[in-house]
């Protein structure tokens, strides 16, 4: 069926062709012809002088029969052209239809290879993901159980340090005891050193009294006497101070401090880096 629509369609090509070149040189010949005509009639009428009437309708006849004629001529040789193109496009598009179909099964066949690369991927993956569960609840298990254990160190931390924190307070409770028990040391040390100055200036002025009384006459001795006394008393008064703080608390009490060498109330208990200034 093929080959005889082919045979037919040479044929028709062939007749079309034939037809279109005859019609393109009628049309050709009638417009040379009106042209022949018209130069002829110009040269003997304008040249030649001569009175010759123009056939008009002759001429418009012959022209306008040739332009159609060469019209129609070129008109079936673009249809012959058009016809050809068809004819090309159509193999065209059968070759395209082909290949067409050998991508379509060749992207059946790489669908299929995909499909089964896929499944047998997602078999994979499945069996990973099984895997990589169990290994978390396992992690989450044994993570559990060390925050159970920390849980119960922090505890443990936090009753050692609120016993820490106890014994803390006892220590400070006890410095400020043995700070306390220091002053009263301190104290108690001045109290003795000052008893133990008032003693021996007792002592000293007992034995000069004595000496005195025994080497002088009765008018030296009273004399000596009197001396002696004036220095006792001077020397008590100087000796035993008329005011007396036992630590730095009492003299703040009394409004004395800081309490100055030289000033009443000054000891060396109250004044420890010995600068002259006590309860700085």
């Amino acid at each position: 069926m093929l080959k005889f629509a082919g045979i037919v369609a040479f044929h028709t090509k062939k007749g079309v062709i034939v037809l279109s070149m005859a019609l393109i040189l009628i049309g050709l010949s009638a417009l040379f012809f009106s042209l022949i005509y018209f130069i002829i009639y110009f040269v003997q009428k304008n040249i030649f002088k001569r009175e010759k009437v123009l056939n008009k309708r002759l001429l418009c006849t012959t022209a306008i029969s040739g332009v159609i004629l060469f019209a129609v001529g070129i008109g079936f040789e673009n249809t012959d052209n058009n016809s050809v193109k068809v004819k090309e496009l159509t193999e065209e598009n059968e070759e395209l239809n082909s290949e067409l179909e050998s991508i379509h099964s060749d992207h059946e066949q790489e669908l299929a290879a995909l499909e089964e690369q896929y499944k047998s991927e997602m078999t994979d993956l499945e069996g990973q993901h099984e895997e990589i569960l169990a290994e978390l609840k396992a992690e989450a298990e044994k993570s559990s159980n060390d925050i159970e254990e920390y849980e119960e160190l922090i505890a443990t931390l936090e009753e050692e340090n609120e016993q820490i924190s106890s014994l803390n307070d006892d220590i400070e409770s006890l410095n400020n005891e043995l700070e306390e028990l220091s002053e009263e040391n301190e104290s108690l040390k001045s109290e003795i050193s000052d008893l133990e100055s008032r003693l021996a200036s007792a002592e000293s002025n007992a034995a000069a009294a004595s000496a005195g009384s025994n080497a002088s006459s009765s008018g030296s001795e009273s004399s000596s006497a009197s001396d002696s006394s004036s220095d006792t008393d001077s020397s008590g008064s100087s000796s035993s101070p008329d005011v007396y703080y036992k630590n730095c608390t009492e003299a703040r009490a009394a409004g004395a401090a800081p309490v100055y060498q030289g000033d009443p109330g000054y000891a060396a208990h109250l004044d420890r880096d010995g600068d002259g200034v006590g309860c700085e």
